[in-house]
C-alpha cells in the first residue's frame, strides 16, 4: 500500500525559499513516489484488465458462434439422415411398392414439417415408360403420364427418350401436379442429377421459392443417387450402368432451421445470418435469425456491414458441399432485454467495467487484480462447463436422460463404419412397450413418463458398460450391443431385458404391468448402411408383436420375404370386396340336452380366386393394420343379416347369430351404433336376433370413451357377448362395467374339462358366476362327447364346436335348420327329425 503523503506548511511571515521547502518537505517525496508508482500501478493494470476483458469478451463470442454452428450442422445432418435412411430403403430391398415407401416416409417425416417432400425418381428407360405409368394408373393416378416442364413453366406430356428421371413416389397427395415430372427436362436440374450420380454423393440447389400451405418459402432441394443392391459403383461408368434413380427431399429453410434451434434450446444474444455459399456482398440473407433476447426492433444487415464488424464466419456442409455461409453478429448490451431469460454479463461484448473498478480501487490495485483474476478465471470455467452441458444436452434424451435418436444413429454409424474396417460385429436391439397407450389412458401422461424413466433405469442395469442404450421417440428405444461374436449373446440379452421389463412397476401409489416386444437385427457385412440395420431390427419388431408380443425375433430374408407378402396381401384385400371374394360360414350353437339349434355363429371366410380358402387367422390381423376391416366388418355385419332375411322368409330362421367385432371397429367408427342400427332396418331384422361378440382382448383394448358405444348398442337392443372367456385378460370388472348378455368359455379350458380337475373346476366356477349374474353361458370347442356329458353336469345348456358340427356355407346351414337338431353320433353327425312336440 502506497504511503499517504502529508506537509507542514510554512512558518507565518518566514519566506518560502527552495532550500527551505526541500529541508521542510522531503518526507513527502516517497509518498509522491508511492502514489505515483500507486497510480502508475494502477493505470497499467487497468489497461491489462481492458485487454484482457476484451480477449474474455471475444473468446467467449466465438465459442457461443461455434457453439451454434455445432448445432445447427448437427441438426441439418439429422435432416439429411432421414434421406439417407429413404436411400437405405430402396437399396436394402429390390422392389419397393408405393404403401411401403408411404409407410415408412409417413414415420420417416412424423413431426417433421421442415420437410417439404420426399420423393424417390427412378431411372426409366424407353421402353419400360408404359409399364410405369400403368402401374400408377393401377395406383389411383387417373391419366398419369410421364410429363416435361417448358420454357414457359408449363407442363406437357413427354416426347419419346430413350431414358427419363420422373417423380413416381411421393409424400405429397395424389392430386399434386409433381407426379411424373420427367426431371430430365429439366437442364439445371438434369445437371445436378448427373453430377450426384458421377460423384456418387449428396447434390443440393436452392430455390427462393417453395410453395406450400404458408405460401412461397425459401428452401433447398437435395438428391441422393440410389444404385443397385450388390452391384459395383466405384467407377463413373459403373455407376451411370448401375443406377437405379434418386432419393429426391425439399427442405423448407426458415422451419429447418428454427426447428433445430428451438430444439437445442440455447438462447443466447447473438443474431445468424445464413447466406448463399458463393454470396458477394450486394446479396442478401436467405434467411435471418433473430436472438429472442432484443428488445429493440431488429433490422437484418448486409454482409459488407456484418464483416465490418464483430462477427463469426463459417461454412455448414452437407456432405462435401456447402450448403450455406453462416455469419454469427453479437448484439449491443444495451440492446439486449431485462426481462426474459437471463444474460450472462459481458458475454459477447466489452464494456470495460471491470476495468474501472480496478482503476478506482487505486493503492489497493495489487490485491483487487488478484482476487478479480480468480473470480474472472472461475466464471470462465462456469462459462466453458456450462457450453459443454449444453453440447451434452443435444445428445441426450430430456426425459430419461440416456441417449437420444440422434446420438444413438451417429454411435450406430460408427460402429457400422469400423465393421466394414474389420472391426468385431455388433447387434442392434429395437423394443417398444406393448400397450403402453394403456398407461396414459388409465393413469395419465405423468405416469407414462415415470414409466419411461423406470424402463431406461432397468434397461441400463440389464446392459454392460460397453454397450449404449437410447430413447428413439415415444416408447420406442434401442440398444447397440458391441462384441457380439455369437448371434446366441443378442438373444441372451434380449431375454434379460425382456424380463427386467416384465416386473412390476411402482408408479405413483399405483401398479403397473407391461412387456416389451423387442426385435434384433446382428451386422452383415453385405449391409450397405447403417440405417439398414435398424430398419432390420425395426422389422423383426414388428414381427414380435405379430407373434403375440412379450417375445424377441431376429431379423432375416425371411422377413424381408413376409413383408412383402403382407403389403401384396393388403393391396389385394382392398379389390377383393368388390370382387366378390368374401364369403360367410355358419357355426351351429345347439341345445346340449336335446340338439335343438338355438343359434349360429357367422364366420368370414376368403375364398381367393388363386390361393383358395384363406382362414380369418391370417388375414383379419393385416386388415386390421390396413383399416380395411372397417369395410370388412361392415360387410359381414350386413351379409349376416341379409341371410338371417332369407332365412326368415323360408320360416327356418334361428332365434339368433353371432357377429365376431374388432377392436379396430371400436375405435374408429365412432358412430358404430348407427350403422349397426341401419343394417338391422334395412333387412328388417330385430335388435334382439344378432349377437355381437367381443373377445376380452378387445374388451381391454377399448378404452374409457368407447364403452359408451357399448352402452348404445344395449339400447338399441343388441346382444353382447364375451368370446374365448378364461383366456388373455380375464377380468370379473368385465362383468359388471360393460352389459353383457352371454359368457363363452374358451375352447383351451373345454378341451381338458374330462381329463383336468383343475381345467373342471375353472368350467364350473364360470358357469356358476355367470348363471348368479345372470349372464347366459355358453361352451366353445367341444369335440367329444365326455366334454358335452361333463358341461351338461356342470349346468351349462348351450355348446357350439365339431363334436356337433363344422362351420358349414349357407347351403349347408339351410339344411340343418330344416332339420332343426343335431345329434352327435361318436365322430359323425346324425341329424334328428323335431319330434311333433
Amino acid at each position: 500500500m502506497a504511503a499517504v503523503a502529508s506537509f507542514d506548511p510554512p512558518q507565518v511571515g518566514a519566506p518560502a525559499t527552495p532550500a527551505s521547502f526541500a529541508r521542510g518537505h522531503w518526507w513527502r517525496l516517497p509518498s509522491y513516489a508511492a502514489a505515483g508508482i500507486g497510480i502508475a500501478l494502477s493505470l497499467v493494470a487497468c489497461l491489462a484488465v481492458m485487454r484482457w476483458e476484451g480477449r474474455l469478451a471475444k473468446l467467449t463470442f466465438a465459442a457461443t458462434a461455434q457453439n451454434q454452428a455445432m448445432v445447427l450442422q448437427n441438426g441439418l445432418n439429422e435432416y439429411l439422415s432421414k434421406l439417407a435412411a429413404a436411400r437405405a430403403l430402396f437399396e436394402s430391398s429390390p422392389e419397393i411398392t408405393r404403401d411401403e415407401f408411404e409407410l415408412f416416409a409417413r414415420r420417416l417425416l412424423q413431426n417433421e414439417p421442415a420437410i417439404q417432400n420426399l420423393s424417390w425418381v427412378p431411372r426409366v428407360r424407353g421402353d419400360e415408360r408404359a409399364a410405369y405409368e400403368h402401374a400408377a394408373a393401377r395406383d389411383g393416378f387417373t391419366g398419369f403420364h410421364f410429363l416435361s416442364s417448358t420454357e414457359e413453366g408449363d407442363l406437357v406430356t413427354s416426347p419419346q427418350r430413350g431414358e427419363y428421371y420422373p417423380i413416381f413416389y411421393a409424400t405429397v397427395p395424389k392430386s399434386s401436379r409433381i407426379y411424373g415430372l420427367d426431371l430430365r427436362s429439366e437442364p439445371v436440374t438434369l445437371e445436378r442429377l448427373e453430377r450426384a450420380r458421377d460423384d456418387d454423393q449428396l447434390a443440393l440447389s436452392t430455390r427462393d421459392a417453395l410453395y406450400s400451405a404458408e405460401g412461397s418459402q425459401h428452401g433447398f432441394l437435395f438428391s441422393l443417387p440410389v444404385f443397385r443392391q450388390g452391384a459395383p459403383h466405384d467407377t463413373v461408368a459403373e455407376r451411370r450402368r448401375n443406377l437405379l434413380g434418386f432419393v429426391h427431399g425439399a427442405f423448407i429453410t426458415g422451419k429447418m432451421i428454427e426447428a433445430i434451434l428451438a430444439a437445442a434450446a440455447t438462447p443466447q444474444a447473438v443474431d445468424l445470418y445464413f447466406f448463399d455459399p458463393d454470396a458477394d456482398a450486394t446479396k442478401p440473407p436467405i434467411y435471418v435469425h433473430a436472438s429472442h433476447l432484443r428488445w429493440a426492433p431488429f433490422v437484418p444487415q448486409p454482409l459488407s456491414a456484418l464483416m465490418a464488424g464483430p462477427h463469426w464466419s463459417g461454412e455448414l456442409m452437407a456432405g462435401d458441399s456447402p450448403w450455406a455461409k453462416l455469419v454469427v453478429a453479437p448484439i449491443a448490451d444495451g440492446l439486449l432485454t431485462s426481462g426474459g431469460p437471463p444474460v450472462p454479463d459481458g458475454l459477447l461484448s466489452a464494456g470495460y467495467d471491470r476495468a474501472w473498478i480496478v482503476l478506482g480501487a487505486g493503492l489497493i490495485i495489487t490485491a483487487v487484480v488478484t482476487a478479480y483474476v480468480c473470480a474472472s478465471s472461475r466464471h470462465a470455467r462456469r462459462l466453458l462447463a456450462a457450453n459443454r452441458r449444453v453440447s451434452d444436452l443435444a445428445r441426450l434424451d430430456a426425459l430419461t436422460g440416456i441417449a437420444n435418436r440422434r446420438a444413438f444413429l451417429e454411435r450406430l454409424a460408427v460402429a457400422f463404419a469400423a465393421g466394414k474396417r474389420g472391426a468385431g460385429p455388433f447387434a442392434v436391439l429395437c423394443f417398444d412397450l406393448d400397450h403402453f397407450k394403456d398407461v396414459n389412458d388409465t393413469l395419465g401422461h405423468a405416469a407414462g413418463d415415470a414409466l419411461l424413466r423406470q424402463v431406461a433405469e432397468r434397461v441400463g442395469e440389464a446392459v454392460r458398460q460397453t454397450d449404449l442404450v437410447g430413447r428413439l421417440g415415444g416408447d420406442e428405444f434401442a440398444v447397440l450391443q458391441s462384441d457380439v461374436a455369437d448371434p446366441v449373446a443378442a438373444g441372451v440379452l434380449a431375454a434379460r431385458i425382456g424380463t427386467a421389463l416384465a416386473a412390476p412397476y411402482a408408479i405413483g401409489g399405483n401398479a403397473a404391468h407391461i412387456t416389451a416386444s423387442i426385435g434384433i437385427a446382428v451386422y452383415r457385412a453385405d449391409l450397405v448402411a447403417a440405417e439398414a440395420m435398424l430398419m432390420q431390427a425395426d422389422l423383426a419388431l414388428y414381427r414380435a408383436k405379430e407373434d403375440g408380443r412379450n417375445c424377441h425375433r431376429f431379423h432375416s430374408a425371411e422377413l424381408d420375404r413376409q413383408l412383402h407378402e403382407r403389403v401384396t396381401m393388403a393391396d389385394e384385400l382392398r379389390a377383393a370386396l368388390d370382387r366378390d371374394e368374401f364369403e360367410l360360414h355358419y357355426q351351429p350353437q345347439v341345445e346340449l340336452d336335446t340338439g335343438r339349434i338355438i343359434g349360429l355363429e357367422a364366420l368370414l371366410r376368403w375364398n381367393h380366386p388363386t390361393r383358395g380358402m384363406i382362414p380369418p387367422s391370417t388375414f383379419v390381423p393385416i386388415a386390421e393394420r390396413s383399416a380395411s376391416i372397417i369395410r370388412l366388418g361392415e360387410w359381414a355385419f350386413d351379409a349376416a343379416c341379409a341371410q338371417l332375411k332369407r332365412w326368415r322368409d323360408q320360416a327356418i330362421a334361428p332365434p339368433l347369430i353371432a357377429v365376431n367385432f374388432s377392436a379396430v371397429q371400436f375405435k374408429v367408427c365412432t358412430d358404430l351404433d348407427r350403422r349397426i342400427a341401419d343394417s338391422l332396418a334395412k333387412w328388417s331384422i330385430a335388435p334382439g336376433n344378432i349377437e355381437i361378440e367381443l373377445t376380452e382382448s378387445v374388451l381391454m383394448e377399448v378404452s374409457e370413451q368407447h364403452a359408451g358405444t357399448l352402452e348404445r348398442l344395449r339400447q338399441l337392443g343388441v346382444r353382447i357377448a364375451i368370446d374365448d372367456f378364461g383366456t388373455g385378460y380375464s377380468s370379473l370388472n368385465y362383468l359388471t362395467a360393460y352389459p353383457v348378455n352371454r359368457l363363452k368359455i374358451a375352447q383351451e379350458l373345454v378341451f381338458g374339462v374330462d381329463s383336468d380337475a383343475r381345467h373342471a373346476t375353472v368350467v364350473r366356477a364360470a358357469i356358476r358366476l355367470a348363471r348368479e349374474l345372470g349372464i347366459e353361458p355358453i361352451a366353445e370347442g367341444v369335440e367329444t362327447e365326455a366334454q358335452a356329458k361333463c358341461l351338461s353336469v356342470a349346468g351349462c345348456k348351450h355348446a357350439q364346436g365339431y363334436y356337433f358340427s363344422r362351420p358349414v356355407d349357407a347351403a349347408r346351414a339351410t339344411e340343418l335348420l330344416r332339420e332343426g337338431r343335431l345329434v352327435p353320433r361318436r365322430t359323425s353327425l346324425r341329424v334328428i327329425e323335431p319330434t311333433a312336440a
